[in-house]
């Protein structure tokens, strides 16, 4: 039976544990949603994608800066495409 706040935590935490995702108690019923996002992993996630990495190195043309402002990528500069 829950009683106070500390009895429906716990309760709370052994349907996590064991991937129950929802609770029918005879009056009350409880959807938990998946769980919050780690920041470790959150980190892992941004730090592993490069947005500059295709991005050209060295001084850019007119032309080329006129495509990045509008927001082009760079697999499609056409100044590094060879024809």
């Amino acid at each position: 039976m829950i009683e106070n706040l500390k009895d429906l935590e716990k309760l709370f935490k052994l349907c996590r544990k064991h991937g129950i995702q929802e609770i029918d108690l005879s009056r009350t019923q409880f959807k938990l949603g998946d769980l919050p996002k780690d920041e470790t992993e959150l980190q892992e996630v941004t730090e592993s994608v490069e947005p500059y990495g295709n991005f050209p190195q060295g001084e850019l043309t007119p032309e080329q800066l006129i495509f990045y402002s509008s927001g082009g990528m760079p697999e499609d500069d056409p100044a590094l495409k060879v024809s």
